[in-house]
């Protein structure tokens, strides 16, 4: 089976005819509908729209996990970015294991591709914090934008960072990931629509709610199992650190994490799920479609 399996990813990640393929039979069986690139109405129709002709220059500066954290300095937002104890093209066991033993737990990924990102912590083996580092320079050498359909990616010069690790908060296995998907309106109003991810790392679930936390009974791909939280400490703050930072485009997902108060900023998204959200109704695809006013290109 692990042969089948390895000849399968091969195939995959070598033909492009192959994954197009599996990409809209795997959208069709999850949403439900052939996706079609006339009259774009969806959400995951205008995402697919942007995959196929991006015009925006600042998608590949703002996924690149390294840059966007400059991005957001020169924004003057520097106290939510997360410290980079390193970054370069390769990196090695003895200098990950000595940046372990002076900093403490961390997380090492690739600054072009949406991971597998290693946590890593002093108790890791030397085995396992060898692994990693194979992995991770693997990494650098998939070009993830071909991979994926979002050609941004592949304008990305490869490369390694460590990061401080943040940590979740009391009784809970991960850390709450705060994701606000912003539409800029015809009228230039903005819309925001927030989904948080919950214990990813034992029974991934995601809620979905409005500007007030009101939920919306919606899902995509993953149970929606709460319906109700309390308003997270500078919640307000968050929101509108989410709009300035998506001011630049017609639709982005920005994601924070917010430990007690303290914002800390995750990312900058402009495919969500690639395009294959997998909602659990067509009209709540159709709803976000039309919260999507503006150009799905830019």
């Amino acid at each position: 089976m692990n042969t089948i399996r390895k000849v399968r990813r091969y195939l995959y990640n070598n033909s492009n005819l192959l994954r197009r393929c599996w990409f809209y039979l795997s959208f069709y069986r999850r949403n439900g509908y052939f996706l079609t690139a006339l009259n774009p109405a969806t959400f995951n129709e205008k995402v697919h729209i942007r995959k196929s002709n991006p015009s925006n220059p600042l998608f590949s500066i703002c996924s690149d996990k390294l840059a966007v954290k400059k991005w957001v300095v020169e924004k003057g937002f520097s106290e939510i970015v997360i410290e980079t104890y390193y970054s370069g093209r390769n990196i090695d066991f003895t200098t990950l294991k000595s940046i372990i033993l002076e900093k403490g737990d961390v997380l090492l990924k690739a600054n072009h591709n949406s991971g597998p990102v290693h946590l890593l912590t002093e108790s890791c083996s030397d085995e396992e914090i060898k692994c990693a580092c194979d992995d991770v320079n693997q990494q650098l050498e998939v070009d993830y934008g071909k991979l994926k359909n979002e050609p941004w990616y592949s304008e990305i010069s490869p490369c390694i960072l460590v990061e401080k690790r943040l940590y979740p908060h009391p009784n809970e296995s991960s850390l709450r990931d705060y994701k606000f998907h912003v539409f800029k309106q015809s009228n230039g109003d903005v819309k925001t629509i927030l989904h948080i991810d919950f214990d990813r790392d034992e029974a991934h679930h995601r809620s979905f709610f409005d500007e007030k936390l009101n939920w919306i009974p919606m899902t995509s791909i993953y149970p929606s199992i709460i319906t109700k939280i309390e308003k997270p400490k500078n919640f307000d703050t968050m929101l509108e650190l989410a709009k300035t930072l998506a001011k630049d485009f017609s639709y982005a997902r920005v994601d924070f994490y917010n430990i007690d108060g303290k914002i800390y900023f995750g990312e900058l998204t402009f495919a969500h799920e690639s395009g294959d959200a997998g909602f659990n109704s067509y009209a709540y695809d159709k709803w976000l479609g039309d919260l999507w006013q503006q150009d799905p290109r830019a």
